[in-house]
């Protein structure tokens, strides 16, 4: 496969959706050989077809619409091939009440009232947790 071709798919790729740099290095490996695909990728950076920071600055605000917390939003991010440098700095210049994050996901699910027993406070800690949360947010919320 010739170089050409090699940015064809990652162009038609690009017009689909937005991908992390990572994640299109690894998906036009799988199509050409390695200095190939560092060839491409040199060329998409120079065109700004991939910019990490943009991506990731809009990953984080549809997870913080879906009400995720902070290692959640890493563990998206990460696994869309964005380096920890960069998602460390996504986060830091991103304004979050991560406390007021997770006291508004504790409310949606289940809303006011103060967990009553043991079973249902354990419930609201798994939720939480599973969402990203903070375990002190967390504690702080339920309580």
């Amino acid at each position: 496969m010739s170089q050409e071709q090699l940015y064809d798919i990652a162009v038609g790729l690009l017009a689909k959706r937005d991908y992390a740099s990572g994640e299109m290095r690894r998906h036009l490996s799988k199509q050409g050989d390695s200095e190939l695909v560092e060839m491409v990728m040199e060329r998409l950076l120079s065109h700004h077809y991939l910019d990490d920071a943009r991506l990731a600055e809009r990953e984080i605000s549809k997870q913080l619409l879906k009400l995720h917390g902070m290692s959640r939003i890493k563990q998206e991010l990460r696994q869309k091939g964005l380096d920890s440098l960069v998602i460390d700095q996504a986060l830091e210049d991103t304004d979050v009440d991560w406390f007021e994050l997770c006291l508004k996901a504790k409310e949606k699910k289940f809303g006011d009232n103060v967990a009553s027993d043991h079973a249902e406070k354990a419930k609201m800690v798994r939720y939480l947790q599973y969402r990203g949360h903070s375990m002190s947010a967390i504690l702080e919320c339920i309580s």
